[in-house]
């Protein structure tokens, strides 16, 4: 239940489980990270949590999931919960819950 060291591009069967790389050792920073780039890339979010502002601007989301929320990101100026959810053939995100963020900009470009 570890992130692994890379990610490949081997291809995966319906209904099996990714495929090992073989020679991967134990994962490093980068690897730990790279999930967060992949969600930012993917969800369109640039959060600068020293301007308290986050911006999401065309987010996508994979053709299997048809929602996702993401749960107390945190910055100086306060706790947000933030919901993405398809629509029709669009993907919408708004607000859920904020807490101490009465500073934070939440810029949604959909």
């Amino acid at each position: 239940m570890r992130l692994p060291e890379l990610f490949c591009g081997f291809d995966r069967v319906t209904g099996e489980a990714p495929v090992s790389y073989p020679v991967a050792c134990l994962p490093q920073a980068w690897a730990a990270g790279s999930v967060f780039m992949l969600l930012q890339g993917c969800l369109g979010i640039d959060i600068d949590a020293m301007r308290g502002c986050i911006v999401v601007e065309q987010p996508v989301l994979p053709a299997e999931i048809d929602a996702l929320m993401l749960c107390d990101l945190r910055l100086p100026q306060g706790t947000i919960d933030l919901s993405l959810y398809r629509r029709g053939g669009n993907v919408q995100a708004s607000v859920s819950r904020q807490s101490g963020a009465e500073h934070l900009q939440i810029d949604l470009r959909l």
